[in-house]
């Protein structure tokens, strides 16, 4: 998954797209989603690649992708086998919102979670990407 293009790989951990929509008590992927949408030149600026990733099949993720406009792709995780692996809660079958960053090599070097405020889902991922970049400055 990570990107030989790319210093590091973010991923979004979601519970499901555009729930919200559907059941407002759960809303906040939508928000989190287009919030990395629309940070996407810090993103870059921090040579990251970034990914979404929820439980679901990945036909139905590209087409919430794209009526979104999101600009970056969203993976299935129907096993919820990767997020596991990285550390990712699950609740209910589905993810917790977090997010991770792998550095080059696919460690992670990064678990950001809880994320209570969707519409700062990608505010936090940055704050902590940040801290990796100047420490990786720091060390070279």
């Amino acid at each position: 998954m990570p990107s030989a293009e790319h210093a590091w790989t973010v991923l979004f951990f979601i519970t499901e797209p555009g729930i919200g929509e559907v059941l407002p008590e759960l809303a906040g992927c939508t928000t989190g989603l287009c919030s990395v949408r629309d940070e996407a030149a810090a993103f870059a600026g921090a040579g990251a690649k970034v990914l979404g990733v929820s439980a679901h099949a990945p036909g139905y993720l590209a087409e919430f992708a794209a009526a979104r406009k999101l600009g970056y792709p969203l993976v299935g995780d129907e096993d919820l086998e990767l997020g596991r692996t990285m550390g990712v809660p699950v609740v209910r079958r589905l993810f917790a919102r977090a997010g991770v960053v792998l550095d080059r090599e696919g460690r992670v070097r990064a678990l950001v979670h809880p994320v209570p405020e969707p519409e700062r889902h990608a505010a936090l991922v940055l704050e902590r990407l940040s801290e990796l970049v100047d420490a990786g400055q720091r060390a070279g």
